[in-house]
């Protein structure tokens, strides 16, 4: 048990490191409650257990993804990433596969506190494992990035509906009751920094292709990094519609606004001048997506709080 408990902390060290991920997931929750809790005009306190809930169930959630994708990439990671703790043999598979299963169980056992809940929770794992099994169709995912984007990046908006299924469960409020018509524009806002990020984190300058497929070497550098933008510019067009259509704060628009500027500085110097040190979008995705989770927090959490006082 010692051996095992020191080589996962040397896997979660390099492969996912728990502060980062919990603090995201702490955002990417919270986020949801007060939103919620502002359209469905709930003024309970956001400090309780369903929160608990919610915020493990994100963080629970990622780590069972990693974990899956652990054991399904095993054999290319050994080719292409021979230094990473699995192909390294620094953390062996059973390993991988005790740690994958323990995730599972206590996302399971985690959710049986959350009513009906639990049924978006096991429809949200069912699809997890389709990822696992790449669909059933391993060769054609296997052969196409694009093809397993497609497939794979909607668990990301499951994971935020499932979100929202706890807030209704913890309100006792019917699912498909709540006010979807702004609820789907929010997951879609939240959801494309995400989607930007994976798109960010597979462009690489010309010296740095590998035998690895990127999205720069299927889309080009320049339509690669355009679709990443436009992404993002999603976003910044639903928070448009939000702070217009509610009279929101310029605090909330200038946040977006910051945060896409900066992904856009970003984009443009590496197609401009492209080379393995402008390359790194991905950091300049990772801003965006915080300027966003932070727009949210501080908006709709300044709502909730005037909504309790009036």
């Amino acid at each position: 048990m010692k051996a095992y408990i020191q080589r996962m902390r040397v896997y979660f060290a390099e492969m996912y490191p728990i502060p980062q991920h919990a603090l995201l997931a702490l955002l990417t929750y919270t986020n949801i409650a007060l939103f919620a809790r502002w359209v469905e005009k709930q003024s309970s306190s956001i400090a309780s257990w369903y929160t608990l809930l919610g915020i493990w169930s994100i963080f629970d959630l990622w780590l069972i993804l990693r974990l899956m994708d652990e054991l399904k990439d095993e054999a290319i990671d050994s080719e292409l990433f021979p230094d990473r703790p699995l192909p390294s043999g620094r953390v062996l598979s059973s390993d991988i596969k005790k740690t994958l299963a323990g995730a599972i169980f206590l996302y399971l056992i985690a959710h049986l506190i959350a009513g009906p809940a639990l049924w978006s929770a096991l429809f949200v794992l069912g699809y997890s494992w389709l990822m696992f099994k790449r669909f059933f169709a391993p060769d054609a995912l296997r052969q196409s990035l694009i093809l397993t984007l497609v497939t794979h990046n909607p668990i990301v908006p499951l994971m935020l509906a499932q979100g929202f299924a706890i807030f209704a469960a913890e309100h006792r409020l019917a699912f498909k009751e709540l006010h979807w018509d702004l609820i789907a524009p929010f997951i879609v806002m939240l959801w494309s920094p995400f989607l930007a990020w994976e798109l960010a984190r597979k462009i690489r300058s010309a010296e740095e292709e590998t035998r690895y497929v990127t999205y720069s070497r299927l889309l080009g550098r320049q339509g690669a990094t355009v679709l990443t933008a436009g992404i993002q510019t999603i976003a910044l067009c639903i928070g448009l519609y939000f702070w217009k259509q509610f009279s929101l704060s310029w605090l909330y628009l200038g946040i977006l606004v910051f945060g896409l500027g900066l992904s856009y500085f970003g984009c443009l110097r590496f197609v401009r001048h492209p080379n393995p040190r402008t390359a790194k979008l991905k950091y300049y995705a990772v801003a965006f997506l915080l300027c966003v989770e932070m727009a949210q927090l501080v908006e709709f959490g300044r709502l909730v709080v005037y909504m309790k006082v009036d």
